[in-house]
């Protein structure tokens, strides 16, 4: 899968999923902006820092546990590759 599909299907939804659709949008604009990576037309390594900006987000943490967090990021990241 690339890495645009695997944001749009995978990372966004379960951030929807978990937060709402207004708290993903200000965890993905924060992520977007402390990785310098952009939701749109992303490639692999925009992607990656996107996936791991947004599992140290501590919205991210309280809500999935740390494990929680790396085990989503983990598998972010085998989608993306």
């Amino acid at each position: 899968m690339d890495a645009q599909a695997a944001f749009d299907s995978h990372v966004r939804s379960k951030l929807e999923s978990s937060f709402g659709k207004a708290v993903a949008m200000l965890i993905l604009a924060t992520a977007s902006n402390s990785s310098g990576a952009t939701t749109m037309g992303l490639e692999r390594d925009g992607y990656m820092k996107l996936c791991e900006a947004i599992a140290r987000d501590q919205r991210v943490v309280d809500m999935w546990g740390a494990s929680g967090a790396a085990d989503t990021l983990s598998q972010w990241k085998t989608l993306g590759s």
